[in-house]
């Protein structure tokens, strides 16, 4: 019976031994699967955050033209504008000319330019009925009936020329005017 007693003992002790190596091939069995798990989920996350930062990517260039097209069709616009604006102004110039302020104020930009070139001989060219209007200076008066409203004063030898013409001033004023009109529309907009 020792025999037997000792194989029985034997026995127990294998499947003790194989119930461990079970036992301890499950925990790494259960350990390797949480592992991979685990890897698997950040490998995801990971995957998941790459693909938000590209689609965040494509909407930010996307928003980004959006409002470059925004910006570029509100310039298209108030330069439309502006260009009604002024191609109106244009037109009523000649209406302006046979005001009584504008008429007033042709003597002393007559005068404004001769000061300017003080001590040159000066060509005042103009329309003839603006011409009427003018005092006779020293300067050398020259009728152009295809002058728009206003003079254009230069030095004889053509090396200063001044043109205050209504069509010249308003093209002078332009860049100003229109900045000033587009801030009074942001203003009341």
């Amino acid at each position: 019976m020792a025999l037997e007693a000792l194989i029985a003992r034997l026995e127990a002790d294998a499947d003790a031994r194989l119930s461990q190596h079970e036992a301890s091939a499950a925990a790494e069995a259960r350990a390797l699967l949480d592992e991979a798990r685990q890897v698997e989920s950040q490998r995801r996350e990971q995957e998941l955050s790459t693909r938000r930062a590209r689609r965040r990517a494509r909407l930010d260039t996307a928003l980004a033209q959006a409002r470059r097209d925004a910006k570029q069709a509100r310039l298209l616009a108030q330069h439309a504008l502006l260009e009604r604006v002024f191609s109106r102004a244009r037109a009523l110039l000649p209406e302006l000319a046979s005001t009584p302020a504008f008429l007033e104020r042709l003597p002393g930009q007559l005068e404004e330019a001769q000061r300017y070139l003080e001590g040159v001989p000066v060509v005042v060219r103009a329309h003839p009925s603006i011409l009427a209007l003018l005092p006779r200076t020293g300067a050398t008066f020259v009728e152009d009936p295809s002058m728009p409203p206003g003079v254009v004063v230069s030095a004889a030898d053509g090396s200063v020329f001044i043109d205050n013409t209504l069509p010249a001033r308003l093209q002078r004023l332009a860049p100003r005017l229109g900045v000033e009109l587009l801030a009074s529309l942001e203003v009341t907009a």
